[in-house]
């Protein structure tokens, strides 16, 4: 008789053993909760994707801008030596005029 009893307690447990019904409803439970997870990870991939093109865009404006602010700077600087020239010239000539009608006088 108790033998059978063992018997009967194996077969039990071996049942219990085998049983995936606690697996079963965590891979349901998974399997609803993922799919809207896996959406909101997409769309913030995309989010930082878009973002990283955004920041490339703008870098290469600001490299155009340093390079166009670099060349303002050059056409100044020149500008302003011709000017100094300019105004070097205009005071030789006021000087020769001076002289000029000093000498008519």
């Amino acid at each position: 008789k108790s033998f059978l009893v063992i018997e009967d307690l194996v077969e039990e447990t071996g049942a219990a053993c085998h049983d995936t019904t606690c697996e079963d409803a965590v891979e349901e439970e998974r399997a609803t909760e993922m799919p809207p997870l896996n959406t909101e990870r997409s769309e913030r991939i995309e989010t930082v994707r878009k973002a990283q093109i955004d920041l490339v865009n703008e870098k290469q404006k600001l490299e155009d801008l340093g390079s166009a602010v670099s060349k303002l700077d050059q056409v100044t600087k020149e500008t302003e030596e011709t000017c100094q020239n300019e105004e070097l010239g205009s005071e030789y000539l006021e000087a020769v005029r001076t002289l000029v009608k000093s000498m008519k006088n």
